[in-house]
């Protein structure tokens, strides 16, 4: 793997002094001493390693700490971290999907933004009387103005007006600081030429029920490690999702028609437009195809939809999607959730507004149907003897940390459709093994390539590396409640909070982005300037992300090009003199 830096880090110092991010300090005006958290595989390595050298410039030190995917997504989602490797790939093409993780009752908000010590801050402002509301908080909590911004933007129904919003509820995250946006992903990996069918959706799944390998032979491939859940309400992983959309037949489901990726009926017959009630709530009502069977052949029914969503959507649950239900009626309230099975085959949803993106909610795992009496045993999405699903495929052997093999469902309604006899999905996050295994033919699809050897497998391999773009955006998550500022009488816990975000943003400055896409990524990567990734579009076709931040010369909330660098450090580091003793090189 490539190993050089940016020429400004041949300035770069080293501290001696330094306050440590658990509370102990030498010298309350020294830089901080911060660790980075990643997770297994060369590409994360080789980024913590570029950000560890280019924060030296500062006189800030990091060390790296790396675990394993399992254990990784724990310490992250427990707060136990001061910064992270992350990234968020989207659920739907809805720019909503990047926002509405960040509020204080989200899964996903492994920030902490509202959680912890930050929940009780009082330091956020919100405005929206110039777009027609009569809201305005001024020194609120995030509770009070982020989650009451998400919630307004889930009722407007003003398109126009509600992109408008969305964009504010990103200039309120990248304010905070908490997110420092690397680069825009690309999807790239290997694929055998003989496999020709497979298809993949712009959320990254990765579809086989139609490929065709060699002469209609099973395939092998290899995604990830071991995924962290398989119950499709708890599923948050792209890996798990490919595995779950071959396992599980939700109402919808994507599909490949003349090239094009689109969201097309699954379980149901069709998938109608909603109808508009008297009191603003829109109802939609489903019929399932007759005579569908689990994969156990018990009969399915309406009413396992039904029960499956208010399972998923339930506190007691306590998913990370949860949140995604919010839009239909009586979600997070004593109320029941507004999904009901009117008889065997008709389900009956009630939304509390008009969402654009509903089918393509229909197509994630979080609403596939699962069986009651199956998932009363909580174990029972550990093991192939005890897993129950309805899909195109069936769970049928399940070594753990070593493969996953999905067998062809004989009760799955369009099965004649299928064609591979078995899929065997291989669990490793070792990309050197992936690739050994592609050669050999063991594998016919790896999602993981050794980051040093991409460019000469393009060589080699011309027509079997892919690139494709992705919604998604790799990043560096902050743990909102870990001090970057002495915690004393001299600044009141406000005045830290506010310190602590100006010295987050500054050090998002100190990183050289298209030094990160062109020497260490290695796929073809976008620098990123926003949260929202590219590919998210506006009502009017243009890109999200290049209407961020406002009108200026370059698009999102910092200029990525190589020429402003020198320009981003120089700010960076006169904003955190602010805050530390710094012995900066001359140059700047």
């Amino acid at each position: 793997m490539k190993k050089t830096v940016s020429l400004f880090l041949v300035f770069a110092i080293t501290a001696a002094s330094l306050f440590s991010c658990s509370g102990k300090k030498t010298n309350e005006k020294s830089p901080p001493m911060l660790t980075y958290l990643y997770n297994n595989g060369e590409g994360h390595q080789a980024i913590g390693e570029y950000i560890q050298t280019a924060l030296k410039i500062a006189g800030i030190k990091v060390s790296l700490k790396n675990q394993e995917w399992g254990t990784f997504l724990s310490t992250r989602k427990s707060g136990d971290y001061v910064m992270a490797r992350s990234g968020w790939l989207a659920d739907h093409s809805d720019p909503i999907t990047f926002l509405d993780m960040w509020v204080s009752t989200s899964g996903n908000n492994d920030a902490g933004l509202g959680k912890g010590e930050h929940a009780n801050l009082g330091i956020y402002d919100l405005d929206l009387t110039s777009y027609g509301y009569d809201i305005k908080v001024e020194n609120g909590r995030w509770s009070d103005t982020y989650d009451r911004l998400i919630s307004v933007i889930g009722e407007c129904r003003d398109e126009e007006k509600r992109y408008l919003l969305m964009h504010l509820a990103e200039d309120m995250i990248i304010d905070t600081g908490c997110i420092m946006p690397l680069y825009y992903y690309t999807d790239i990996y290997m694929v055998d030429k003989s496999l020709s069918g497979f298809f993949t959706n712009p959320l990254g799944y990765k579809y086989f029920m139609y490929a065709k390998y060699k002469s209609s032979e099973p395939i092998s491939v290899s995604l990830a490690s071991e995924p962290a859940s398989m119950d499709p309400a708890l599923s948050s992983t792209v890996d798990s999702a490919t595995m779950l959309s071959h396992l599980f037949s939700g109402l919808a489901r994507w599909d490949n028609i003349d090239g094009k990726t689109v969201i097309t009926p699954d379980s149901a017959e069709a998938l109608p437009e909603g109808v508009l009630n008297d009191d603003g709530t829109i109802t939609y009502t489903y019929r399932l195809r007759p005579g569908l069977k689990w994969s156990d052949g018990v009969p399915l029914s309406a009413k396992d939809f039904e029960l499956a969503w208010k399972r998923a959507a339930s506190k007691e649950l306590g998913a990370d999607y949860a949140y995604m239900f919010e839009g239909i009626k009586g979600y997070g309230t004593d109320s029941d959730l507004s999904v009901k099975a009117t008889d065997e085959r008709t389900l009956t949803v009630t939304l509390d507004r008009y969402i654009p993106y509903w089918n393509e909610l229909l197509a994630f795992p979080a609403f596939f149907p699962t069986r009651a009496d199956v998932t009363a045993d909580e174990k029972w999405a550990t093991s192939a003897s005890s897993y129950v699903s309805n899909g195109a495929y069936k769970l049928t052997r399940w070594e753990h940390n070593g493969r996953i093999v999905l067998s062809k469902n004989e009760n799955y309604h369009d099965r004649d459709s299928i064609i591979p006899p078995s899929i065997s999905f291989y669990l490793s996050d070792d990309a050197n093994n992936m690739l050994t295994n592609f050669k050999n033919g063991t594998l016919c699809l790896i999602d993981n390539i050794p980051t040093n050897e991409i460019e000469s497998l393009k060589k080699r391999y011309p027509d079997e590396v892919k690139t494709e773009g992705q919604l998604g955006t790799y990043y560096v998550v902050w743990n909102v409640n870990a001090p970057l500022t002495p915690r004393d009488s001299t600044r009141t816990p406000e005045e830290s909070a506010r310190a602590d975000a100006a010295i987050r943003r500054a050090i998002s400055m100190l990183i050289d982005r298209c030094y990160i896409c062109d020497s260490l990524a290695g796929g073809g990567q976008v620098p990123a300037s926003s949260f929202v990734a590219m590919g998210i579009k506006n009502p009017d076709g243009s890109e999200f992300y290049q209407t961020a931040g406002g009108k200026k010369d370059y698009y999102g909330y910092f200029d990525t090009s190589r020429d402003a660098f020198g320009k981003n450090v120089s700010h960076a580091l006169s904003i955190l003199k602010k805050y530390y003793n710094l012995e900066i090189p001359r140059k700047y």
